[in-house]
């Protein structure tokens, strides 16, 4: 199926951008149409993706159809990516996904998901304050909950952290967190995931600390589906050299500086597990 769609994608790139075919497109020609498919679960995500896939491709020219599902599991989405069934998926970047698919080398969110905060039970607080520092954080052994497979784990034994793995869907998660004596004190959340909690019975966002490691997201299609790849390199590359990204990412989550008081927390850098160490990102430009 990818080798059919690239071969159809790849003659309208070659007719769009020949000298001939250039002399005959007029100002009111239809552009050529691109169809995505793509999985994303959070509703600020969705909308600031949205935004960046129609304008940097309609930069280039294409007429974008983009239809969002929900985001399954990981093992089913990499089986519908497989199959031809969705485009791409958009996942942090990890060795085993990079040798998997293709990555677009264009990080998604300029680190904003690799900033985290925890989600704690207020009674839990004053051991939070006594941490200044990674080191401290080890010290205090306060445990942090994933569910399993999550990479944050492998992050995890890298920085010596201690951990526990729940199957438990994030609600229950969050009503064993604020029930207490469940083997856990918090929760890492993305800051542009945190606000997605109701805050209640006790449930606080630790208000002090960040969380902070280079990873960020990506996507990911299938190694055949030539044309798409060249199509998306292009347009998040132009996307990232010419401002866009950096302003649609100010757009959709630049008040969460502001809201969650960025710049006054105590930062904790983790470092990536030895086979994920890359160049430190940016910090985000909004």
């Amino acid at each position: 199926m990818w080798i059919v769609q690239s071969l159809i994608f790849l003659l309208v790139v070659v007719q769009l951008f020949s000298p001939v075919r250039a002399q005959q497109i007029s100002k009111d020609a239809t552009p050529p149409e691109l169809h995505i498919t793509l999985p994303v679960r959070q509703v600020k995500l969705q909308k600031y993706i949205s935004e960046l896939l129609h304008v940097s491709l309609a930069d280039l020219g294409y007429n974008l159809t983009l239809t969002m599902t929900p985001n399954p599991l990981y093992k089913r989405e990499s089986r519908l990516l497989n199959s031809g069934q969705i485009t791409m998926i958009m996942r942090l970047a990890t060795p085993q996904r990079d040798a998997t698919f293709h990555k677009i080398n264009v990080p998604l969110t300029q680190s904003l998901i690799g900033k985290r905060l925890l989600l704690i039970h207020q009674r839990t607080q004053a051991r939070f304050d006594a941490v200044q520092s990674l080191d401290s954080f080890r010290d205090s052994k306060l445990v942090g909950v994933f569910a399993p497979g999550w990479y944050d784990t492998q992050i995890w034994q890298a920085n010596q952290l201690p951990y526990i793995e729940s199957a438990s869907d994030h609600g229950t998660i969050v009503r064993m967190l604020t029930g207490g004596n469940r083997g856990f004190d918090y929760f890492s959340r993305g800051i542009n995931e945190i606000d997605d909690y109701p805050l209640s019975d006790g449930l606080i966002i630790e208000p002090n600390l960040v969380l902070s490691y280079p990873l960020d997201f990506h996507f990911y299609l299938h190694p055949q589906n030539k044309a798409h790849i060249s199509i998306l390199t292009r347009a998040l590359e132009r996307a990232q050299r010419n401002g866009l990204q950096t302003r649609l990412m100010r757009k959709h989550f630049g008040y969460l500086q502001q809201r969650h008081r960025l710049s006054e927390r105590r930062v904790i850098h983790l470092t990536l597990p030895a086979a994920a160490q890359a160049v430190q990102l940016p910090l985000p430009a909004y």
